[in-house]
């Protein structure tokens, strides 16, 4: 059984979400009525559809981020811009909490010439140091599943992370795949 803050915070969410996206789809609702009456029905149809698509997609990439959020993540890791090569193989992050903490992880492939241009770019960055410390979590595992920690041959981080952000590009010994780690605690 619930106890009432549990069942408090139930009602507190559920209102939020009547609030966050009920409310703008009952406007865009009462929007389309006003435009049927005004004999523009499939123009208001077509606003009101778009708009719960573009809602929908917008809660559906909340929870499973497209790659562009995972290249943002390897701009913030390394400072450096995504290689055009570059295509994720796998990826996984958590839903940021109320605070805004979450993890990032993906493991990207590259042609061998752009994952060497990023390695020697990389040690001679100095604003990155080595790494050998790799701090675990459910992300690392899931993208991590198929594959071995001792199989990455180099590893490095930010020297001064911002915020006390941790990060992670590992250089996997195939000299193809490359993983990108990013915690907000």
């Amino acid at each position: 059984m619930m106890d009432s803050g549990a069942i408090g915070l139930v009602l507190i969410i559920l209102i939020c979400v009547s609030v966050l996206i009920g409310l703008p789809i009952l406007l865009v609702f009462l929007f389309y009525r006003w435009l049927a009456k005004k004999g523009y029905k499939t123009v208001g149809l077509i606003i009101f559809v778009g708009f719960v698509f573009f809602i929908a997609y917008n809660i559906f990439t909340a929870f499973f981020p497209n790659d562009s959020f995972f290249y943002n993540e390897f701009q913030k890791v390394t400072s450096k811009k995504i290689p055009l090569s570059a295509n994720i193989i796998a990826k996984t992050a958590s839903y940021p909490d109320f605070h805004g903490d979450y993890a990032s992880c993906s493991l990207i492939k590259l042609s061998k010439a752009d994952y060497l241009q990023l390695l020697n770019s990389c040690i001679n960055d100095k604003a990155l140091s080595t790494n050998d410390q790799l701090i675990g979590s459910e992300e690392l595992d899931t993208v991590m599943k198929n594959r071995k920690v001792e199989d990455i041959k180099t590893a490095f981080g930010q020297k001064v992370n911002v915020g006390d952000h941790y990060t992670y590009l590992g250089f996997f010994k195939d000299q193809e795949t490359i993983l990108v780690y990013f915690i907000n605690p």
